[in-house]
């Protein structure tokens, strides 16, 4: 007959006094600490140094006869969509009921700091969780020994820890917190967690660890264990490894050392790892003497084991004093459970794979099944029997510790744009620029989007600038192709396009509200939005070459431009005549420009008026270009008050006159956007696509760089999109006037670049640590989930999603002609409604 014990004769706690966990193990007494570790893929070598280096120094610090047990918990969660984004529109609502209910790893951490009783190295299987075999008035009649009641124990140990956490702290990539009452015993407290191994409990389940097993409720669990030096299959351990699927000749990716039995491992489980700290002195000597019966078995050949076992010995003892480490026992096991129904022999194929990766022959541990579960309970590690550690110094056992935790961007976020955790696909919702800006990560919003070709750069973006007008914001795009139509309509927005029949026509000498500044006495100034505005477009149409050699010439025709513009509307106001346009401009220079310049004694070789009048003359009436600048396009009036206006460049986006009139036109109205002090409050999009070759006049390097300026102070975001990545590297205004003021850079599938990466990583200012993830994309998907990544760049930061939509959205965002076609179809035969085409493309879709 199977004996039932209670959980309360089978809780390995006695008391919690102050900060300190009472085990009833006697002497035995420990202090939790919470750790939150830094991102999955976001170390570099140098950070494993520090880490490295930081847990030496722990081990150092804290001395003899104290124990360090690191719990790492990856438990499965489902989720729940969020009331408010079920209440938006039926994108929004898509996307919530797509992720509904999906399973994904989370992981929480923690650092048990134990006082062990000086003999506990002597600690047998036997030995160890004797509480088990005592009964409950054991505990309430015997006496309290000294370490649960001396006050000075227990404050010099809470002090060494109190150390221990805020060195840890200070590292500036791992946080620490000291446990309290609640976060330990409240119902879903941490012993509430592990006694169920659920993230959520209710009611905590039956323990059976009949039949060599280990069963909790419905979950059937297995040990995997290291605990003996000849389980290892490689002779080194550095303080990190090189990932494999991110690693190529170009990019040398770092990853800890137990990477692959974290998050790689797909089902539900339980790191530990135990650092016991003997008295040095007597470790060394059994050490010794360990050497000294080796070498009495020994029979003096070169190949006999025993004298290679005793030579281990005197070089590990060497090394130990000679370097000035500390000699300390390390164990450390995993802890899978599954649903005995399902998936149990799969978890434990999965676990002895992922120590196989590590180089680990792990140990499928049935026998100590019952000593490895009590020795994991938060405050009762000495419940670990010493046979099942192996010696190593206190380097070796810094570099074998877990560091990489989960992403920490919060799902429950409303005011972001919805991605995924590129390692277990728990759905993010990430704050592209809110958080950075609150945090200085950037000082502006400014974003460039590049990718190679077919790297998905349009979906992304519409994803982007979809999540950004749901949450009030407004935009202005300009594209040469159609990968916005089907966004700009589900918003309500307008669409314009430039061709041969109905060409782009606008008067950028028309006033409004945002273009003057009125001083009483009934005198009227020009702003300097619009001086600049102006000087920029007549520098475009009569020609503008910006270099250092003729700097002088540069700015004396800026000057005479100047001029011109402030004199002819200081006329027109005079002489009260509204006629505000091009030809009323051209002849004010005709009347006034020679005599200007004679006046001012301006040299012909300076500035020859007699050209500029000429290459003017070309926008004048009846001439070739006469209604380019003349009119106002009934199609452009008031765009400046839509919240999405998206202009359809076609051929225009070659002509290397036209679009860039055209696009100063377009940012003229985005001017007004920025300059209502009734959208301060709201982000104002800019977006570029595939314009960069014509934007690439140093006419408007200047204008670009104000821009910014604008954009920055006035809460805009210019946007660029290019898969030319190659332009970036070509031109020096690009580099100038927009990367430099982009502090957001995105980045999707960059392989085609890999080689002649670095001139891309030298124009961007990026990193090495921006260049390892940005060069890792969709290098390891999962095979589960269909979605592409993208890489964020914040200035010095960098983090890696995995970009994944529901189909609903998938009809909006796509732009592969194939499907583009398949879609319009749809829509017409849905009577032109978005959320019913979006419904049924859907449905059709996943049958």
């Amino acid at each position: 007959m199977e004996k039932r014990v209670e959980l309360l004769d089978t809780f390995p706690i006695y008391g919690y006094e102050r900060k300190s966990l009472i085990s009833k193990e006697k002497g035995c007494v420990t202090i939790p600490l919470k750790l939150e570790l830094p991102e999955v893929f976001s170390l570099d070598q140098t950070d494993y140094t520090i880490l490295n280096e930081l847990f030496f120094n722990v081990i150092n610090i804290l001395g003899p006869n104290k124990l360090l047990h690191r719990q790492d918990y990856f438990f499965e969660e489902n989720y729940k969509p969020i009331g408010q984004r079920l209440e938006g529109d039926f994108m929004e609502r898509g996307n919530e009921l797509y992720f509904n209910e999906r399973t994904f790893l989370r992981a929480s951490h923690f650092l048990f700091i134990s006082i062990v009783p000086t003999n506990y190295i002597k600690y047998g299987s036997k030995r160890v969780n004797s509480f088990l075999s005592k009964k409950r008035d054991y505990f309430l009649e015997k006496t309290i020994p000294e370490e649960f009641v001396n006050s000075d124990i227990l404050l010099d140990f809470e002090s060494k820890v109190e150390n221990v956490s805020d060195l840890i702290n200070s590292s500036g990539l791992i946080k620490s917190t000291i446990l309290n009452y609640e976060d330990l015993f409240d119902d879903n407290g941490l012993y509430a967690k592990y006694f169920s191994l659920s993230c959520q409990n209710k009611n905590l389940p039956d323990i059976d660890f009949s039949n060599n097993q280990i069963q909790i409720g419905e979950k059937l669990a297995q040990f995997y264990t290291l605990e003996n030096l000849d389980q290892f299959t490689k002779e080194h351990i550095g303080q990190n490894e090189l990932y494999g699927k991110f690693t190529t000749r170009h990019n040398k990716f770092p990853i800890g050392n137990l990477f692959s039995i974290g998050f790689k491992i797909p089902h539900e489980h339980i790191i530990n790892q135990y650092i016991y700290i003997p008295e040095q002195d007597k470790a060394l000597g059994q050490l010794r003497k360990k050497a000294k019966r080796f070498n009495q078995f020994g029979n003096g050949r070169k190949d006999d084991s025993n004298g290679i076992y005793a030579n281990q010995i005197y070089e590990f003892n060497s090394d130990i004093l000679e370097n000035h480490k500390e000699i300390v026992f390390y164990h450390l096991n995993v802890l899978g459970f599954e649903n005995k129904k399902e998936g149990h022999r799969k978890m434990c194929n999965t676990i002895a794979g992922a120590f196989k990766k590590l180089k680990v022959n792990a140990k499928e541990n049935t026998i100590d099944r019952k000593n490895l579960f009590f020795a994991g309970v938060p405050g009762n590690a000495v419940g670990l029997s010493s046979d099942m550690y192996l010696p190593m110094s206190s380097d070796m056992a810094a570099s074998l510790l877990y560091f990489e935790g989960e992403y920490k961007d919060s799902s429950k976020a409303v005011d972001g744009l919805r991605l995924v955790d590129r390692i277990s696909g728990r759905p993010l919702t990430v704050s592209v620029y809110r958080e950075p800006e609150k945090n200085d990560w950037i000082f502006n919003r400014g974003m460039l989007i590049a990718s190679g070709s077919g790297g998905g750069k349009s979906y992304v973006a519409n994803h982007y600038i979809s999540s950004e007008l749901r949450q009030g914001a407004e935009a202005i795009i300009m594209e040469d192709g159609n990968s916005y139509d089907k966004l700009t309509k589900v918003f309500d927005g307008i669409i314009i396009e430039h061709d041969d029949e109905s060409p782009f026509t606008f008067n950028p000498f028309m006033l409004d509200n945002y273009d003057t500044v009125y001083h009483g006495n009934n005198k009227t100034t020009l702003t300097e939005d619009k001086i600049v505005y102006l000087v920029t477009l007549l520098k475009l149409i009569t020609g503008d070459e910006k270099n250092t050699d003729n700097s002088m010439s540069n700015e004396v025709k800026k000057t005479v431009l100047e001029n011109l513009v402030i004199g002819y509307y200081n006329q027109m106001w005079e002489k009260e005549n509204q006629n505000f346009c091009f030809n009323t401009f051209y002849e004010y220079c005709r009347s006034h420009l020679n005599e200007q310049t004679k006046s001012k004694k301006v040299a012909r070789d300076v500035f020859d008026p007699n050209a500029f009048l000429f290459l003017l003359e070309k926008y004048y009436k009846d001439n070739p270009r006469g209604k380019l600048l003349n009119r106002e396009d009934e199609r452009i009036t008031r765009l400046s008050n839509e919240k999405v206006v998206y202009f359809k460049l076609g051929k225009l986006i070659d002509n290397e006159l036209l679009f860039p009139i055209t696009a100063l036109m377009i940012m003229e109205i985005f001017n007004k956007k920025l300059n209502d002090k009734s959208k301060l409050a709201i982000n104002k999009m800019m977006v570029v696509d595939e314009a960069w070759k014509a934007l690439a006049r140093t006419e408007l390097e200047d204008y670009f760089n104000n821009q910014s300026r604008m954009a920055r102070k006035y809460g805009g975001q210019p946007i660029f999109i290019s898969q030319k990545v190659d332009d970036f590297i070509a031109s020096k205004v690009i580099k100038n006037a927009i990367v430099v003021n982009s502090h957001i850079k995105v980045f999707l599938d960059m392989r085609d670049f890999e080689g002649s990466f670095e001139k891309i990583q030298s124009v961007m200012g990026l990193g090495e640590k921006q260049k390892q993830l940005i060069l890792s994309i969709n290098k390891d998907l999962s095979e589960k989930r269909k979605f592409r990544e993208v890489a964020f760049c914040w200035m010095d930061r960098v983090k890696v999603y995995g970009v994944e939509t529901s189909l609903v959205e998938k009809c909006i965002y796509e732009t592969n002609p194939t499907q583009s076609d398949r879609i319009n179809t749809l829509y017409e035969k849905n009577n032109n409604n978005w959320e019913l085409t979006a419904k049924e493309y859907a449905y059709r879709s996943s049958n």
